[in-house]
């Protein structure tokens, strides 16, 4: 798999439960282990029409968070985001641009670049009970064995997930001292190994799992929800991870305990999840996008510097994509199709957040 773009040489049949998954986002560790094989380099011109973008919005006077595709115009680069978005869609479902000139631009022009940028692949949603649209991937001394604690703020490596939205996006502004790599596989790869190695759990892994709110819900409303781990709408594949929120469901009023196949299931998803990821650096300037319902992503676990200004320290966004892939129509319109939901919430986008250590 050589190439930024492949998406107009994929083939994809109609997918079936039960039956091998033939889709371009079906590929191995070794397809990614090149990052410079299948990334694309944001040039001079490329950072300038951002620079240009930025002026015209702050030319608006609103706030951060009301950046819009509308709002922040591109010319050129704007025909190589929709290249990205088909990469996302139809292609292997993952992407990497580097050299997002983060030196260039202040923190807050870095902000507006990065969310008027995103506007071209989907429309900002809320990511946690903070009502944040831009999320900051660092540690500030969570635990993430707390039932109420997201992997984002501790340093600990994470199971494999996928997030609450069609797309999302990392921004590296600081790597950590050691460790930290980005890890993705393959939900399609992952699902088509399951099947061969072991069908039963397969077929299990198509029924309904409890998965945690992880108290960002609104008060009255379940603490959990329910979707399958791979799922089969309209012809189309799709998956979204058996991550630490199903462990944390476990206990949660009115959440039964894992069956015997149920616990096997996990323990074998997550083995062979394992076997199918890449480890991927992260440097400053590179940004990663992926599709949720075909990538699983975490991350290493990383050692900071004692230096406040230079921990590890990234931007994140999620996008949602009404025309993206089709999944079942209840995650559409839950947590999935809308972001983190609770009355009363307001939209903002932070520049940074706190530090506890």
């Amino acid at each position: 798999m050589t190439g930024f773009k492949t998406y107009h040489l994929s083939k994809r049949e109609p997918a079936k439960a039960m039956m091998p998954v033939v889709d371009p986002a079906d590929w191995t560790s070794r397809d990614l282990a090149d990052v410079g094989t299948w990334s694309y380099q944001i040039s001079e011109h490329d950072a300038d029409e951002l620079a240009e973008g930025i002026r015209v919005f702050r030319a608006t006077g609103l706030p951060i968070e009301e950046v819009t595709r509308e709002r922040f115009p591109l010319s050129r680069f704007s025909d190589t985001l929709t290249d990205v978005h088909h990469e996302l869609t139809d292609g292997r479902g993952i992407v990497m641009l580097k050299g997002f000139p983060i030196e260039r631009f202040s923190r807050e022009e870095t902000v507006i670049a990065y969310l008027g940028l995103g506007g071209y692949l989907g429309h900002m949603m809320v990511q946690n009970k903070f009502g944040h649209v831009l999320g900051h991937v660092k540690d500030l001394g969570g635990n993430y064995a707390d039932a109420q604690t997201r992997g984002y703020m501790t340093s600990a490596e994470l199971r494999f997930h996928a997030d609450a939205c069609d797309y999302v996006g990392l921004l590296c502004l600081m790597p950590s001292k050691s460790g930290g790599a980005s890890r993705v596989a393959s939900s399609v790869a992952i699902y088509n190994r399951i099947l061969e190695q072991r069908p039963d759990l397969a077929e299990v892994l198509t029924q309904d799992f409890y998965r945690s709110h992880t108290g960002e819900n609104n008060r009255g409303e379940a603490p959990w929800f329910k979707q399958p781990i791979f799922s089969f709408t309209n012809g189309y594949f799709s998956a979204i991870g058996a991550g630490a929120a199903i462990d944390k469901a476990q206990g949660l009023p009115g959440v039964p305990p894992f069956t015997e196949a149920q616990a096997e299931a996990i323990a074998f998803y997550r083995e062979t999840a394992n076997a199918c990821a890449v480890d991927i650096g992260f440097d400053p300037g590179d940004i990663q996008f992926l599709n949720n319902f075909v990538t699983l992503h975490t991350r290493r676990e990383y050692w900071d510097w004692p230096e406040m200004e230079r921990r590890r320290h990234l931007l994140r966004l999620w996008l949602r994509d009404e025309n993206g892939r089709p999944i079942p129509s209840d995650q559409r319109s839950g947590r999935s199709g809308s972001g983190v939901r609770i009355d009363g919430l307001k939209m903002v986008a932070p520049l940074d957040v706190g530090m506890t250590t």
